[in-house]
């Protein structure tokens, strides 16, 4: 193997492969990265068994071939730390590497290429189509109801609900629950539900960005996403999924309604999540004709009260909440107006965009105090 690189194009592939390195890798070749020179390209590929990720950059393959650097993380700070400039790659004793960068050199130990793990098939038994945008504001807005805690993992997961040519993004940690709703490009009829980490949604989502479009494939173990020269691919999180379905409220049960500006709401609530240091982060909400009356209290820092212009229909109301949640909603919300909607105090709320319906966030209100 020899190529020629612009440092660049290696430094995006290796920094994008790098999210599938894990450093509890108990099988040494699982700390590599996997190099193929071939055609008018160089083909990275890493793997920690649970994701896969694979990306393609330019190069002048001089001779094609492929090897294993040993040390992944090593080569990204290495390429890292490279001058802005050609680097040479070429193959040396066999299976190790040697930099070649200005008049300068590195070598690195590597493995022979047929240990490293192929990369699972891309031909699922659902094959779709959507624009990267799209998908990416879907993911990122269901994303914020994702769990951290690995106790339960289904909850640390995004589930996809397919009906056809229907995709519904559904994330929950008990705490409060996203549905973003779309429409993708696909020949299948298949009802399905399928559960991604959303850690590695996430990851797709930053690079769909930028991407026109987004090829999906999802098999019996696995979900395969591709954009442009990258590829990922995850193992589905097994189990069923809680139905979400009947936790969403009926239109007909709310008694409340609230049309308040983002921004102003935003940065009342940032301002009280100063002083708001309890476990659930309290905020007080009253509802009134005309405003919101916020406060907020922490007995050893001190307490905020601001009052918020808003429209509001219904008899007056207070409420608590965990502000964080709200913030959340608030940072992947694309309208500059929302809603809120609620039946009472101790039951579910519905926030949504002034201009999307098919976005929806349910949160659960705080037990308040006598």
């Amino acid at each position: 193997m020899n190529i020629n690189c612009q440092k660049e194009d290696l430094l995006y592939a290796v920094q994008i492969i790098g999210k599938a390195i894990s450093s509890k890798n108990t099988m040494p070749i699982l700390n590599g990265i996997l190099l193929i020179a071939e055609e008018n390209f160089l083909t990275l590929r890493a793997t920690d068994l649970d994701i896969a990720i694979q990306c393609n950059a330019p190069a002048d393959v001089v001779q094609p071939g492929q090897l294993v650097i040993a040390d992944g993380k090593r080569f990204i700070d290495i390429v890292r730390q490279l001058p802005d400039n050609n680097i040479n790659l070429s193959l040396i004793n066999d299976c190790d590497i040697n930099i070649n960068y200005a008049s300068s050199s590195i070598n690195m130990r590597g493995f022979e290429s047929e240990q490293f793990p192929q990369l699972p098939s891309l031909t699922g038994d659902i094959q779709a189509s959507i624009k990267g945008e799209v998908f990416a504001r879907m993911v990122k807005q269901t994303a914020i109801a994702s769990a951290n805690d690995e106790i339960q993992p289904i909850l640390t997961g995004i589930m996809l609900d397919i009906e056809g040519e229907n995709l519904s993004l559904v994330a929950t940690d008990f705490h409060r629950l996203t549905l973003t709703k779309g429409l993708w490009q696909t020949q299948s009829q298949q009802q399905i539900q399928v559960i991604v980490p959303a850690k590695t949604m996430l990851d797709v989502a930053n690079l769909a960005d930028a991407e026109e479009q987004v090829e999906i494939s999802i098999s019996h173990n696995n979900a395969c996403f591709k954009m442009g020269a990258t590829i990922f691919v995850s193992r589905l999180i097994s189990g069923q999924f809680p139905d979400y379905r009947p936790i969403i409220p009926k239109e007909e049960s709310f008694k409340h309604q609230v049309f308040v500006n983002k921004q102003l709401l935003g940065s009342a609530l940032k301002r009280a999540s100063l002083l708001s240091k309890d476990a659930n982060n309290m905020v007080r909400l009253e509802f009134k004709e005309g405003q919101i009356v916020m406060t907020a209290n922490t007995t050893d820092i001190g307490n905020i009260r601001e009052v918020i212009p808003a429209d509001f229909q219904g008899e007056e109301l207070l409420v608590g909440y965990n502000l964080k949640y709200i913030l959340d909603f608030l940072k992947v919300s694309n309208s500059e107006n929302i809603y809120m909607k609620l039946s009472g105090n101790l039951t579910p709320g519905v926030m949504s965009e002034e201009d999307n319906a098919s976005f929806t966030y349910i949160i659960l209100p705080l037990r308040l105090a006598n």
